[in-house]
């Protein structure tokens, strides 16, 4: 893991004005442990797309459903001494989803042109699977060419954007596809922050922070398909992949401390980040094809990377309970915005997956996401 030059200087910076406290009389240290939920609203992609009868990419198939929600667990450990404070703070959350979704098309188009075809190339009472031949097949493929009606959905090509020998996994030529996906994310944060709390004024106290910041987003995919009318051995692919993001960067925020009686206060927490984001794709594709005259069995391997800037805004408010001088509840709820989030994208409108047709490989595209969270806190202090 790359810590970038940035971050060490915030890192500095912390404990230079930490140590810059000679005023402090005390020190206080205070845990605060937190538990809840945390609903992750990410982009939704998948290497599925609708082809015309040209297996013309057309559009996309977004399969996977990027909003879920997981458990969050949460750790601050702080040390106050006087009007100054240092934290160091971090979050964790994760969730596993599963869909599974068929995808079809208009079968009229297609069983006109399997008519047309047996008509001229089948003996009577043939099958047509009986009749597609290494010089049948080019007519076949041009009556699909030539009626604009026909539509067809699957997957893409190679992950790489290589041709395949004879067209891609064929689209399913008209029947449905089955697709099951696996997705596990994983995301956390750690801040190190440093602030000063100024005297209370008007029953009411507010501070700043800042200091350096670090997230990883993790994407683990797995996705099987096939054609549903056939056995699932037939013809399928596999298709595993990692998209991680790191951004490495640094923080500032603010807290207003507003008291409601006694013993209840009212905090309004606000971070803004801006970070250096690293995103990293991994793939491993098998395509297996067992069905016709051509058989197939590929795997495929491709890795690609970027990076950008991004930004993060995190708001949130809390109720808080002082049980004791050393032992305070509090209940929150928040948001976070993310403005870059990475995402694939696996092929370009209008590119071909006929044979022989190479494509765009894989690559990584970037959309803006929310994450929303309650917790139920805890702190303690002591000396």
């Amino acid at each position: 893991m790359r810590i970038p030059l940035l971050l060490l200087i915030f890192l500095l910076l912390c404990l230079q004005v930490n140590a810059a406290s000679p005023d402090a009389s005390a020190e206080d240290f205070y845990i605060k442990a937190g538990a809840g939920i945390h609903l992750l609203d990410l982009p939704e992609s998948s290497p599925f797309i609708r082809t015309n009868g040209r297996e013309e990419a057309l559009g996309f198939l977004d399969h996977y459903d990027g909003r879920d929600d997981g458990a969050r667990v949460s750790l601050t450990l702080g040390k106050a001494h006087g009007h100054r404070f240092t934290e160091l703070r971090g979050f964790r959350t994760s969730y596993t989803s599963r869909h599974t979704r068929e995808y079809r098309e208009d079968p009229a188009p297609w069983a006109e042109v399997r008519t047309r075809f047996q008509d001229r190339h089948c003996p009577p009472g043939a099958a047509i699977g009986e009749c597609i031949t290494p010089h049948t097949q080019r007519h076949l493929l041009d009556l699909i060419h030539d009626d604009p009606h026909v539509r067809a959905v699957g997957w893409i090509g190679r992950i790489d954007g290589g041709a395949m020998p004879f067209g891609s996994a064929i689209f399913a030529w008209g029947d449905p596809v089955r697709i099951r996906t696996k997705r596990e994310v994983d995301f956390f944060g750690l801040d190190l922050v440093t602030g000063k709390q100024p005297e209370p004024a008007a029953r009411s106290s507010a501070s700043i922070s800042l200091g350096p910041s670090y997230k990883r987003l993790r994407q683990d995919i797995k996705t099987f398909a096939y054609e549903s009318n056939r056995p699932a051995t037939i013809n399928n692919l596999t298709l595993s992949e990692d998209l991680d993001a790191d951004y490495y960067g640094g923080a500032i925020g603010t807290k207003m401390n507003l008291p409601l009686r006694p013993d209840w206060n009212l905090a309004l927490d606000s971070t803004l980040g801006v970070y250096y984001l690293d995103a990293d794709y991994q793939g491993a594709q098998r395509t297996f094809i067992s069905s016709g005259t051509f058989a197939m069995d590929e795997v495929t391997d491709y890795r690609t990377n970027d990076t950008r800037w991004a930004v993060t805004l995190s708001l949130q408010t809390s109720l808080i309970f002082s049980y004791s001088r050393n032992v305070t509840f509090r209940v929150g709820a928040g948001m976070e915005y993310l403005s870059d989030v990475p995402k694939m994208r696996y092929a370009e409108p209008g590119e071909r997956f006929g044979p022989g047709d190479p494509h765009s490989p894989a690559r990584i595209e970037y959309s803006d996401a929310f994450g929303y969270f309650g917790s139920i806190y805890v702190e303690f202090k002591g000396k």
